[in-house]
């Protein structure tokens, strides 16, 4: 006989069991691939009203929350499962009461306890450098511990950094570069998103596996090819006019151009930055969202199959996974992905 499925949880404040665990009543978490932070709200009984009162421990923002769930009898070829969302600052807390009881709702975010990252404005150019270089530098800043890096390392002739954020600059940077970054509170996660769509599925899905599913195909928005201009600098030019000359780069083909106002320092930046944003264009052509009993295996940037659904059918990369977790309920999660395609 199947046993009950189940959940529970292992959050540690600062580090430490401090009695959150066994108080969590539900937990959502939000597992994003890329560029956006992870996000968790975790809903816990305030027994007597302890911490509104300001009784004894009472957790407090900017602390860190370290989050394990535990998923139990979940699949019949697994009785359990653990599954480690990561570390969380404390960036929202909500006291309520009535007649469900007295509640603590805690948000938390998957960034640095320092403001800076997020909201400090930074005017810097950077010359003569690699996507890896400027994360180390970041990374350093803000007392990360780890850079997870996998990509080629062209160098960048220069890029601005003007009034933006470190947390804005990197992620556009790596978006521009057609780069996958991944930030956590202790380290970034960079690389080549082709990389990881040519991996193994993770799982393969059907229909009767769905509470709920939605696909898309569209036209709209999406590009064959882009056109871009870069300068060349001509050293040996006696006129000054003639020193500098804008060049037009056109990667891919007709009939849908996407016309590029950016301009580049070289012939091979120009054609990095087009391609990128051509395949960051095209993965909203075939999309497909599902709600389903919750997977430990399914993470944002993992590949799935859909099987014995016709048109839908094929290998996806997942976007966002959305968990919705409860002792009493037990799991469930929303999965965003889109059809892995040719890129440029």
């Amino acid at each position: 006989m199947q046993k009950a499925r189940r959940v529970t949880y292992q959050i540690l404040y600062d580090g430490a069991e401090v009695g959150l665990s066994s108080r969590c009543e539900s937990l959502s978490y939000t597992d994003n691939d890329s560029s956006n932070a992870d996000e968790i709200t975790i809903n816990l009984s305030d027994r007597n009203m302890e911490w509104a009162l300001g009784k004894g421990f009472v957790p407090e923002k900017e602390h860190d929350l370290d989050v394990t769930i535990f998923f139990h009898n979940m699949t019949n070829n697994s009785i359990y499962q653990l599954y480690h969302c990561g570390n969380f600052t404390i960036d929202d807390i909500t006291y309520s009461g009535g007649s469900g009881g007295h509640k603590c709702s805690i948000k938390g975010v998957s960034l640095p306890a320092g403001l800076g990252f997020q909201t400090g404005k930074v005017s810097k150019t950077w010359e003569k450098v690699t996507v890896k270089q400027i994360a180390e530098e970041i990374k350093g800043k803000y007392g990360m511990e780890n850079l997870y890096f996998w990509a080629g390392e062209p160098i960048i002739e220069k890029v601005d950094q003007e009034e933006q954020s470190d947390s804005e600059f990197i992620a556009k940077l790596c978006s521009d570069q057609g780069l996958f970054i991944k930030i956590y509170k202790k380290g970034l996660v960079i690389f080549d998103k082709s990389m990881y769509e040519a991996r193994g599925i993770t799982a393969t899905f059907s229909e009767t596996d769905f509470e709920d599913w939605s696909w898309n195909s569209t036209l709209i928005g999406t590009y064959t090819g882009a056109k871009i201009s870069y300068t060349q600098v001509d050293k040996k030019a006696k006129n000054k006019k003639e020193k500098t000359k804008i060049i037009s780069v056109t990667v891919g083909e007709e009939p849908r151009i996407l016309v590029l106002n950016e301009k580049a320092d070289s012939k091979e930046e120009a054609e990095r930055t087009a391609k990128a944003k051509v395949n960051a264009e095209n993965e909203k052509a075939v999309t497909l969202e599902f709600t389903a009993l919750g997977n430990a295996n399914i993470v944002a940037s993992c590949n799935i199959e859909i099987k014995g659904m016709g048109r839908i059918d094929g290998k996806y990369y997942v976007t966002k996974v959305s968990h919705e977790l409860s002792g009493g309920s037990g799991h469930k999660m929303k999965v965003s992905a889109y059809r892995i395609f040719t890129r440029l």
